[in-house]
């Protein structure tokens, strides 16, 4: 049986890269409403005749607040930080930064396309939380292996201009424990929420397969250049900014830290855990959730042992702000190797997971909804290969997604029960984001035509927003 679930793990981490990826409980009707008219956009947009509303099971007890799910000690202070950010600026309207042909364009909604850049040789993009400013990483030209940082206004004067060069990367690397690897690469870029500083991290490149991340956290700001190194190589981990963007979370595969924005007031350790068994070179590492107030956060821990049987669970932690110790809040017994990074829905309520029944070579699997300390779970939906993809910003609605030949498609599930078929080819739909409550972007890729397009929630302004060309599909937006 062993050799059955390692098998069995191949096959789930390429359904992952390829994929999206009871009891009922009450909500307000309008979500039924929202939720038919994105499955009717976007079935329109794919060509698609609209899907029936299926029904799912029997009503429960009221939902939660995310107070009756946090341990009730002393209450929790807020951090002040040393650095503090400006009221975050938004944009005028929803600003979409994406590559075409190796080059950075901007769609500001209601007008149309821009290019940006001349170069051919774009690979990444991120956009400011104000819309003003976009960073992108090049792969230049003359070196398959050298890496540089620069950003461009949206709006003329573009003001093309360096932030990080190749000699500045190319030194990084001879002072990291992979000298001799083939380059040194941009691995996280993200904007502190409200400001033009630009935080990212750096992996090596090998001329061969590896992803060996640096764990390092660097800041450059895109008007000034001022630039900042706030943890060097193996001091800080995978980076998410609070959304007041004071405070940011450093996760590593053992243990998750937190600090402040500029690096000061640093809380190590404030959960530590085993290394998650992947069986593999890959080290996992677990990707806590902001509460929206700033406060805490909320993170899945796997098993170590993820091949031991039968399956041990997964836990659900609360990690406050102050530095205290997290609070283990349940568990859940998801899928081994389908790690549930977003389990938690945004208001800190539920969690979504997938639970793999039967005989594994069936590959059978139930999608479960519980509150966030795993109390009161209850069956979804029951099919083959699904795959919980994300939460809607209102945490009363989600896709998840079926690979069954049966009932192939992403489908859009609500807490009330219902169930709504968005698309039966699925898999042509990559690289999917809630953009608000309503609507979706994602990369259509299907018989060679490559699109990135957004489904409003009426269809009156489903929009292309782009065809697309290169093999590079980043895109990021902000509103």
């Amino acid at each position: 049986m062993r050799y059955i679930k390692i098998i069995m793990l191949f096959l789930i981490l390429s359904a992952v890269l390829v994929a999206c990826g009871g009891t009922t409980m009450p909500v307000v009707n309008e979500g039924d409403v929202l939720a038919t008219m994105v499955a009717a956009t976007v079935q329109a947009a794919l060509g698609e005749p609209p899907a029936e509303v299926q029904s799912a099971a029997t009503p429960v007890p009221d939902s939660p607040t995310p107070d009756d799910l946090v341990p009730d000690p002393a209450p929790i202070e807020a951090v002040s930080p040393t650095l503090a950010p400006p009221p975050p600026a938004a944009p005028a309207a929803l600003s979409v930064a994406y590559i075409k042909d190796g080059d950075v364009y901007v769609w500001v909604e209601g007008g149309s396309s821009m290019a940006l850049t001349n170069v051919d040789d774009v690979v990444d993009v991120s956009i400011s939380s104000d819309g003003q400013v976009i960073a992108y990483v090049r792969d230049t030209p003359f070196d398959p292996y050298t890496y540089e940082l620069w950003a461009v206004n949206t709006s003329i004067p573009t003001n093309e201009r360096l932030l990080v060069s190749y000699p500045e990367m190319d030194a990084l690397k001879a002072s990291s424990s992979f000298p001799d690897a083939a380059g040194l690469d941009f691995d996280q870029l993200a904007w502190r929420p409200g400001t033009h500083d630009l935080y990212y991290s750096t992996v090596p490149r090998f001329e061969g397969p590896g992803y060996v991340p640096l764990y390092d956290l660097r800041m450059v700001n895109a008007d000034t250049l001022v630039k900042a190194t706030l943890f060097n190589f193996g001091q800080a981990g995978a980076f998410t900014f609070s959304p007041d963007g004071a405070q940011v979370v450093l996760s590593t595969p053992d243990h998750i830290s937190l600090a402040n924005a500029d690096g000061s007031n640093l809380r190590s350790h404030v959960l530590t855990y085993p290394l998650v068994g992947t069986y593999s070179e890959y080290q996992y590492h677990p990707s806590p959730i902001w509460a929206a107030d700033s406060l805490s956060l909320r993170v899945a821990i796997p098993p170590e042992d993820t091949l031991a049987e039968p399956t041990p669970p997964t836990s659900l932690w609360y990690i406050p702000v102050d530095g205290t110790p997290a609070t283990q809040l349940g568990s859940m017994n998801s899928i081994p190797f389908d790690w549930p990074n977003n389990a938690f829905s945004p208001d800190m309520s539920y969690v979504a997971y997938i639970k793999s029944v039967g005989d594994p070579v069936n590959n059978e699997r139930e999608l479960h909804i519980s509150y966030a300390d795993g109390s009161n779970d209850y069956i979804f939906n029951a099919g083959t290969t699904l795959q919980f993809h994300s939460w809607a910003p209102d945490a009363t609605r989600f896709l998840y997604a079926s690979n069954a030949a049966a009932d192939p498609g992403l489908y859009l599930g609500s807490l009330n029960g219902s169930i709504f078929l968005i698309s039966s080819e699925h898999q042509t739909m990559r690289q999917i984001e809630w953009v608000d409550n309503s609507r979706i972007i994602f990369i259509y890729d299907y018989n060679g035509a490559i699109e990135l397009r957004i489904s409003d929630q009426d269809g009156t302004n489903h929009a292309l927003i782009d065809t697309l060309t290169n093999s590079f599909y980043s895109y990021d937006f902000t509103q």
